[in-house]
Parts: structure tokens; sequence; C-alpha cells
């Protein structure tokens, strides 16, 4: 393998723009890391044509670079079915890094195309049990990372005034709770939530109706979205869809911050310390909130300390994939036996 992890090596993709998750993954590994995007506007009405390009994109890298190991995000199903099919044709095998999403309704149509490609794996990364079992189901190899801890740089110093201050980490996604979240808000003038995202995907009345303590920062560049993760007392991350795992709680987790998180009981067993649970109801949040400003020491200690257990699981997983990804020479049959850590 050369320097950068390339040349019978291991190459990591995703299609899409941009992900921490990926980059901190691929440094681990030594891995080069690729996000292939087509077309500026991301809508479903031009997915069949953006899905088209980035085949051809991704055919056309993976055809230059060769490599030995090839790590995909999924979903789409599509990025893992194009690499699938140019280890079958070119030899090499493929981890797929399967997120909940993959899971959703909206992609059961292609069902049948995700468990051939979830069998040709030499490997499907997941995140909970729950995901683990569907997968070894359809005959996957599996291994369970739930937790990425990242290094993340304090970034462009942010001064916030005095208070205690939320960052809401939001994508606007319809799983979302966000009318909620500010219905709570506006119960808490004393607090303020600063909502990260792009806001545009958000109904205008009720951005309209946000109170005074709520700003919408929009879509931050990483040095002002990463220094104010430092910046804030806490880290609000809500999802209406159960048995999702998110990246803003793994961001809290690396800068060491409390936790406001849906009460899900994957969440629940992931983060038993540092976090505050709640319903996705105005109410719910608003008293959640509450009790951890009362308790935020105790909360603080819990993400202090969660992030150190963190830290370990983390390196044991890198040590593991770092040994998964090289063990087995390059042009070996598309499969590896199972780890002892499945």
């Amino acid at each position: 393998m050369n320097a950068n992890g390339t040349e019978r090596g291991i190459v990591f993709l995703k299609w899409f723009p941009y992900d921490k998750r990926n980059e901190t993954i691929a440094a681990a590994l030594g891995a080069e890391c690729h996000f292939i995007c087509s077309l500026k506007k991301r809508t479903p009405w031009n997915a069949p044509i953006r899905y088209l390009l980035q085949t051809f994109k991704t055919l056309l890298l993976l055809w230059r670079k060769r490599p030995g190991t090839i790590l995909v995000t999924n979903p789409p199903v599509f990025a893992a079915a194009t690499v699938a099919l140019h280890c079958a044709i070119f030899g090499g095998r493929f981890i797929m890094d399967s997120h909940s999403g993959a899971l959703a309704e909206r992609w059961r149509l292609f069902q049948g195309l995700h468990r051939l490609v979830a069998r040709r794996a030499a490997l499907v990364v997941i995140t909970n049990e729950t995901f683990q079992a569907v997968y070894r189901g359809w005959g996957a190899q599996t291994r369970i990372i739930s937790d990425i801890v990242m290094n993340i740089p304090c970034g462009k110093p942010t001064a916030l005034r005095d208070g205690f201050h939320v960052m809401v980490i939001c994508s606007f996604d319809p799983d979302e709770p966000v009318a909620e979240i500010l219905a709570a808000a506006a119960g808490l003038p004393e607090v303020s939530f600063l909502v990260t995202g792009n806001f545009g995907r958000l109904a205008p009345e009720l951005i309209g109706s946000s109170t005074p303590n709520v700003t919408f920062t929009g879509f931050l560049p990483d040095d002002e979205y990463f220094a104010l993760l430092h910046a804030c007392q806490a880290v609000m991350v809500l999802v209406d869809t159960e048995d999702t795992m998110q990246q803003g709680a793994y961001e809290a987790v690396s800068v060491q911050k409390p936790m406001l998180l849906s009460d899900w009981r994957v969440l629940r067993e992931s983060y038993p310390s540092g976090a505050v649970f709640v319903a996705n109801e105005p109410d719910a949040i608003r008293a959640g909130v509450l009790h951890l400003i009362e308790q935020y020491d105790e909360y603080l200690a819990g993400a202090e300390r969660i992030y150190r257990e963190r830290v370990a699981v983390w390196e044991e997983n890198c040590r593991f994939l770092a040994g998964f990804c090289t063990e087995v020479p390059a042009g070996e049959e598309n499969r590896a036996s199972p780890s002892p850590h499945a």
C-alpha cells in the first residue's frame, strides 16, 4: 500500500458532499476518502439522474485506483451495488457501512438488491443489535460500531453571550420534531437555542413563529460548526425514528458535552451517562432542558466519563477494521470468516 492508502490498499466512498464520520474512519485506517456527488440540488425527482452519474463516477474512480478493500456507505444501496459490481469484475472486496436509513420504508422497493449486496459484502458495519439481526438474517457477516470518536478542533473562536446555550443539531428531515423543539424553546426564554442546518427546508411559518431565544444558524462551515460545539453548554439531537444512531451524538461525545436525546431504547443503551432522554413533546423537552441545567455538573461529569469509555471502544474497533482490511490478500474470494467480535 502506498502512503495515501491506494494501490491495492483501502478506499472509503460515500455518495454525499461530505461526512466527518467517513473522514474519521478513513484517517484511522490510512484509507483514501472520496465523496462522490452530482448536481448541486438534490431532490427525489432528479435522484435517478444523480445516481446514474454517480455510478459512472464511482466505476471510473475504482477502475483507476484498483483498491484491494473498499468501504462504502449505505444508503443509497446503489452505491454499494456499484462497488459490488466493480469487485466482481476486477477483484478486491468491500465493506458496507450501513446506516439506519438504509432500512427505511422508502428503500423497501430495493430490498432484494439490498439483500444481494449485503451477502456479497465481506462485512456489513451496523450501529445496533436490531440491524445486526436483520443483516445476519440475510446471510451477511456483521460488526457493530455504534460510536465514532472524532477529532474535532476548536475551530474559529465563537463568543456567546452569558447564559445557557443549547446547540440543536438538525438536518430538517421529516423524522425530526422541529416544531416541538421550537414550542419547548418558547417556554424557556432564558435559554438560547442555536439551531444548525439548512433551515430553508423548514416551513416559513414555522420559522416566523420562533421566539427571540432561537437562532437559526444555517449550514455552517466546519470551523464555525466545530467552534459552536465547543462553545455551547449542551447538544440536542432529537429524532422520531427508533433505532437511529445520530452523528450529532457522536460529535457531542467527541467534545464531551452533555446531550438531550430522544427517549429510545437504543440511545439509552448507548449513552448510559451524560445524556438526558426526553419524549419528543414540547413539555417533555422543556422539562429535560430544565433538569439538565439543574444537574449540569453531574451530566458534564457523565459526558467526560462516556468520552473516555468511547475512546477505548473506538480504538478497539479501529484495530479490528485495520486488521480486517489487510488480513485477506486482494483477489481472494469476496468473503471473510466471521469475526469473533461479530
